[in-house]
Order: C-alpha cells, then sequence, then structure tokens
C-alpha cells in the first residue's frame, strides 16, 4: 500500500516537473548585474510546422541605466548578438523599437530605457525539428559612466504543437513598438527635400497626419555622417495636423544613399527614406530664381482680372496730373508704389503671424473670411462715392497740416489705389505669383518677408517708373470735361466690383448675411448722395462732423456684423458634371485605368474663372473630358478646408487655381500651371492615360 502511494507520488512530481519544464521553456534565466540583465524569450514553448520562430532580447535597465538603439548616437555602442552557435537556425532578423531621445552636454543619444524587447524572427532549417537557439550578446549600460556587458544565452526547444508561450504577449506587444510604413501610422510624407548650402544642409520633411494631430514629433536620421543629428525644428499647422521638421546635418549623403528617417510622435512611428541628391542651393541660385519670379509675378499682377478696376483708377489719376506739374505726377505715383509695397509688407508680417500660431497658409485665404469680403466690399462703395463726387478723401487735419493741403486728397486717394490694388491682387494667382510665395511660405520670416517685397517692387515698378519719368504721361488725353464722364463711369466700375464682393459674401456666409450688407451699403450711398445733392440750384455745404460720424458707422456696421457670421466647413457641391473632390476615392479610381483631373476653385477665385471660360469649357476641351474613363473632381476653396488647404501643399502651392492630372501613367499627378491653355491639359491628359485618344479625328468630327 506504502509502495503504490509512493510510486503515485513519483509519477505525479515527474509529470508536475515535465509540465513546469515545458512552460519555462520559452525563456531563458536573466543574466547580467546590477545595471542591467537580459534575457531570451520565444513565442512559442515548441518547434512546429513553421519555417520561422519568434523570439525576443528582453533588456532590463537599472533605474538612471539606458541601453542603446541600433544607431546610438554620439557616444555608447548598440546591442550585437551572434547566432552561429544555435542548432537548426539558418539565420535571424532582428527588430527595432523606437527610441527616444537623450542629449547629454549636447550630445546625442537614441536609447532605451527600463523594459525593452527586441523581437527577433529566426529561420529554421527544417521545421518539426528540435532547435537550440544561442545567442552571444555584447552591449553597454549607460549612466554617468559606461558599463560593457556580455551574455550568453541558450534555450532548448522540442517539437510540438506550437501553441503560443507566456512571453508571446511581450514579444507582440514589442513588434507594436517597431516604427512601419508611414501608411499604418496613417501618415503622409507630402516632401523631403534638402535645404541650405554643401557646407551647412538642412532636411526638410513635410508630413501630414491623416488620423490624430501631431503631439511632440521627433525625427532620427541615419547616414548623415557619424551619429545622429540634433532634435528638429518642428512647425506645426492645421491644429497639428500638419507638420513640417527641419534637421541641420553634419553632412550629404551620397547621391546613391538615401537617408534613412524614423519618426517617433508619442506612440506612434514610421520609417521611411529621405531625398536622394543634394541640396537645393536655395542661399544662392534657387533664391535668386525665386526672387525674380517674385519680381515678376507682382508686374504681370497688374494685368490681372483682379486689379483692373483699380488700374483704370490710377489711369485716369495720370490722366488728371497732365494738367499739373511733373512734381504731382511723381508724388502721386510715389504714394500709389508706397501703398502697393506697405500693404504687401503688412501681408507678410500676417502670414508669419498665422505661421506662428500653427493656421493654414495661403495667397488668398482672406477671402474665405466674411469680415474681409464685408470689409472690402465697404471699400469699393467709398472709393465709387468719392468717383460720384459724394464723398470727399482727405488726409487728417493733423496730418495735412504737415503736408500741402491742396495735395494731401489726391495723395491719400493715390496710397489708397495702391492698398486697395494690393488688396484685390491676392485671389489672382499670376504666373510666377505662385512660385514666389510657395517658396516663401516654405520657409522662414525672413525669406516670406523679402519675397513679399519684391512682390511689392513688381507690381510697383510701374508706378515707380512714372515717378522716375513724369513725362512718359505726357501722352495721355489733356484734362476736360470728358473727364467728368470717365469719373462716373469708374464709379459704377468699382460698384460692380462690389456686387461681386457681395456675391462672393452670398457664397460664403450665407444670403441673409449678403443681403444685410447689401441694404447697409445701399444706405451709405444714399446718404452720401442726399447731403451732397445740390439745394436749389446752390452746392451742398461741407459736411458736418455728424454727417461723418453717421458716414463711419454705416462703413463699420456692416464688418462688424460680419464677424458672426459662420459659414459651413464642408464642400458645396459640385454639379452634374464634377464630382466633388475625394482623395481617399483617387487611388482606386487610378487603378481602374481612369485618368482624373483635379480641379480646386472658388468663387472669388477670378482667375480660376478665366481658366473655365478659356479653357475648362472649351469645345474640344469638354469632349475629351465627357469620356468615360476621365473623371473630373472639383474642390470648392471657397470657405476655409484643411484638406484641401494640406492637398495643395502636397504639391507646394499655397493658392489657386490648382489643376491636377492623375491616371495609370502618372499616379502621383501632374500639376498644371495656374494659367492653363487647351494644349497643356490635353497633352497632360494624354501623359496620364492608357487609352488612345486622336485629337485630329475629334477635333475633326466636332467641326
Amino acid at each position: 500500500m506504502v509502495l503504490a502511494h509512493l510510486r503515485a507520488l513519483v509519477v505525479l512530481s515527474v509529470g508536475l516537473l515535465m509540465w513546469t519544464g515545458s512552460a519555462r521553456a520559452a525563456a531563458t534565466n536573466w543574466v547580467g548585474d546590477s545595471q542591467a540583465v537580459v534575457r531570451l524569450i520565444t513565442a512559442t514553448d515548441n518547434i512546429a510546422a513553421d519555417s520561422t520562430l519568434e523570439a525576443g532580447l528582453e533588456f532590463r535597465f537599472a533605474k538612471g541605466w539606458h541601453g542603446y538603439w541600433r544607431t546610438p548616437g554620439d557616444a555608447g555602442i548598440p546591442p550585437t548578438v551572434d547566432w552561429s552557435a544555435s542548432e537548426n537556425i539558418s539565420g535571424a532578423e532582428t527588430s527595432w523599437p523606437a527610441p527616444h531621445r537623450l542629449v547629454i552636454d549636447e550630445l546625442q543619444n537614441s536609447v532605451y530605457e527600463n523594459d525593452v524587447v527586441l523581437p527577433v524572427k529566426l529561420h529554421l532549417k527544417q521545421a518539426h525539428t528540435s532547435a537550440r537557439v544561442k545567442a552571444s550578446i555584447e552591449y553597454a549600460a549607460c549612466s554617468e559612466i559606461c558599463v560593457p556587458l556580455e551574455a550568453e544565452l541558450a534555450l532548448p526547444l522540442p517539437t510540438g504543437a506550437g501553441g503560443p508561450s507566456a512571453e508571446s504577449v511581450l514579444i507582440d506587444s514589442a513588434r507594436k513598438s517597431v516604427p512601419g510604413s508611414t501608411e499604418a501610422a496613417g501618415i503622409d510624407v507630402i516632401r523631403t527635400r534638402y535645404a541650405g548650402t554643401a557646407s551647412e544642409p538642412t532636411l526638410v520633411v513635410d508630413l501630414q497626419s491623416k488620423v490624430e494631430a501631431f503631439v511632440r514629433p521627433d525625427l532620427f536620421v541615419e547616414g548623415a555622417g557619424n551619429g545622429i543629428p540634433p532634435a528638429p525644428k518642428v512647425e506645426l499647422q492645421d491644429a497639428g495636423k500638419t507638420a513640417r521638421l527641419t534637421v541641420r546635418l553634419a553632412a550629404l549623403p551620397p547621391p546613391d544613399r538615401p537617408l534613412t528617417l524614423t519618426l517617433v510622435d508619442e506612440n506612434r512611428g514610421a520609417e521611411f527614406k529621405g531625398p536622394t541628391g543634394t541640396t537645393t542651393g536655395e542661399h544662392s541660385s534657387a533664391f535668386f530664381a525665386a526672387l525674380l519670379s517674385a519680381v515678376l509675378g507682382g508686374l504681370i499682377l497688374n494685368l490681372m482680372p483682379c486689379v483692373l478696376p483699380v488700374l483704370s483708377i490710377k489711369l485716369f489719376a495720370f490722366t488728371r496730373q497732365t494738367g499739373g506739374g511733373l512734381r504731382d505726377v511723381r508724388l502721386g505715383s510715389a504714394a500709389t508704389a508706397s501703398g502697393i509695397m506697405i500693404t504687401f509688407l503688412l501681408l507678410a508680417a500676417s502670414l508669419v503671424g498665422l505661421k506662428w500660431s500653427g493656421a493654414t497658409l495661403g495667397w488668398g485665404i482672406q477671402f474665405q473670411q466674411p469680415w474681409f469680403l464685408a470689409g472690402m466690399a465697404v471699400l469699393t462703395v467709398l472709393f465709387a462715392a468719392s468717383f460720384f463726387e459724394w464723398l470727399p478723401i482727405g488726409l487728417p487735419s493733423s496730418i495735412a497740416t504737415i503736408a500741402s493741403k491742396r495735395a494731401s486728397g489726391p495723395m491719400l486717394e493715390a496710397f489708397l489705389a495702391g492698398v486697395f490694388a494690393t488688396l484685390l491682387a491676392t485671389p489672382c494667382s499670376a504666373p510666377f505669383v505662385g512660385t514666389a510665395v510657395g517658396f516663401a511660405l516654405a520657409r522662414g520670416p525672413s525669406e516670406i518677408f523679402v519675397i513679399f517685397l519684391c512682390l511689392g517692387i513688381g507690381m510697383a515698378l510701374p508706378y515707380w517708373m512714372a515717378a522716375l519719368f513724369p513725362g512718359c504721361v505726357r501722352w495721355l488725353p489733356r484734362p476736360g470735361p470728358w473727364m467728368l464722364v470717365v469719373r462716373k463711369f469708374l464709379g459704377i466700375l468699382m460698384l460692380g466690383t462690389g456686387v461681386w464682393l457681395i456675391f462672393v459674401l452670398w457664397s460664403i456666409a450665407g444670403a441673409w448675411m449678403a443681403a444685410i450688407t447689401t441694404v447697409l451699403l445701399a444706405c451709405l450711398l444714399g446718404y452720401r448722395a442726399s447731403i451732397s445733392a445740390p439745394v436749389k440750384g446752390q452746392i451742398a455745404a461741407p459736411a458736418s462732423r455728424s454727417s461723418g460720424w453717421i458716414t463711419a458707422a454705416l462703413a463699420v456696421v456692416p464688418i462688424v456684423v460680419s464677424l458672426s457670421a459662420v459659414g459651413p466647413v464642408s464642400q458645396a457641391a459640385a454639379g452634374q458634371e464634377w464630382q466633388v473632390f475625394n482623395l481617399d476615392a483617387l487611388a482606386g479610381l487610378i487603378a481602374d485605368g481612369n485618368t482624373v483631373l483635379v480641379d480646386v476653385t472658388a468663387t472669388w477665385c477670378l482667375t480660376c474663372k478665366v481658366n473655365d471660360l478659356r479653357v475648362l469649357e472649351n469645345a474640344e476641351v469638354r469632349s475629351r473630358l465627357k469620356q468615360s474613363h476621365v473623371i473630373r473632381m472639383r474642390a470648392d476653396w471657397s470657405r476655409p478646408d484643411p484638406h484641401i488647404a494640406n492637398y495643395l501643399h502636397r504639391f507646394a502651392r499655397y493658392g489657386i487655381p490648382l489643376d491636377v492630372v492623375y491616371g495609370p501613367k502618372l499616379p502621383q499627378g501632374e500639376a498644371l500651371p495656374e494659367l492653363l491653355t487647351t494644349n497643356v491639359l490635353l497633352n497632360a491628359i494624354d501623359r496620364a492615360s492608357i487609352h488612345d485618344y486622336d485629337r485630329k479625328s475629334a477635333d475633326s468630327k466636332s467641326r
């Protein structure tokens, strides 16, 4: 009886030992000292039919101590592992969880602290065959000093069913902390490029988050000389959804070896490649090209439809000044040029402030704000009243005493004409303007101010020429009674501009806001007309102080009321022929063999309307766009929309119009010039499409 009990106890003990032994077969003992220890773990207890085995090296560092990532930085050594003594193991692939940055006396280090698992994928020579995993590890544990450590770890694994071990959770968790693709992290890499010079290069990375906003993004750069560069300068925009990371590099990589970039932001990470090639040399040739583009773009702005009403006003002013001396021409031209340049500098200051605040940047985005539209409508009505001689414009009396009272009115009117022309020019994206503005807004405050100053110089150039050579206006007609008719015509032209601004206000803030603004401006015009009308053949008396206060109130109230306007952020319906812009649908449409035209427009963009009339409504273009494999998408940027703003930034654009053609041959899209032509658009569609199209045959049929 006793013998039977002893036999049962032995069997139970052996079974218990076998059970506990198999449970612990997925991990070795800890090896190390008081600074750091390491062990080998596997995700399964046995070798099954799989050809690979998930394993991990788990490091545990004491408080105040740390180990190193694969690229340790300016100090330290990364862990190295030798698997050659293993049995039935043909190779190993080690993955590296995201590190964090540790800076000690300006030395950059990428480290691990506390507990970290390096996932390892072991390749088996034969499945269903027992293996002996042996790892010889060399690593360092550092605090105020660095201690080199070694460990010999061995783990036998028998054959079996291959179920998950107790340590599999640790390995799975470590896998999730390894930076993967940008798509898996919900991040779009908009652009990577080199900037600066060959001796002082920088790396600029533009990112957009498709999920949560960026918090504290860090970028680990590998391949730019020894160690790792310092932490990037981070600029967040669009409520943190867009980030620009600028990193100072010690050296550029060879042209055929792009940098490896690892982005770490809170609990997500992504790994991707940097650009190839050399620096853009923006401090020399590229910067000079941007300055030249700004001057030429500013000059061309004088011919854009946005500023034609003000250009007509200035020509009228030149004509009026031909009856006076050359001094009047010089002063009037210089005043207009000064108004243009000062306004451009104020726009630059506003954009710098918006950039620092993280807001969306763009050329003409102020036309998305109801208060700005109402203010511009008020300004056009005041100019119209001035041309109807209902509202004299002059300097304040305190300033007028310094200058000539006779010239104070024309001087202020000329200065305001320059201001007004610049503000009206902002919804126009003339040739060269988009390039210059995109270059400026992608850089720092100094570049923004310099580029916008050059835009102002370009737009003011005709007026500076008139100021320097006033005799050139002598060819204009001499003043006479005909100018009264022209003056009234220009007043009507300004009222037409006001009507257009109210229409844009209607599309952005709704019919009620547009109606209130219209009524108040009509009251303003009616009031000024009534107090300026002759009474019984007598010229109206000079305006009293009370009339000035009433005029000011009628001018200010529309702007104040518009501050409460809140327009919807969603896009308006695109129409029957155009689909509403959907960036997520592009990849699927292109994969199906379609050609896609994306048109970014707005109700306030007059250049967009010109493109519509001249190109998109062209019979040949319409025939091509109606093909079954051609899809038209329209993005309406009349109101603020961060998704559309981010889409513009993909192509380094900060203003509209923007037209992009996609297709199987152009999956990344090709951005077209701001001013479209029929040939440019059709040729881009030909390059993107996989479908043959005989333009000559189609043209003959259309005739």
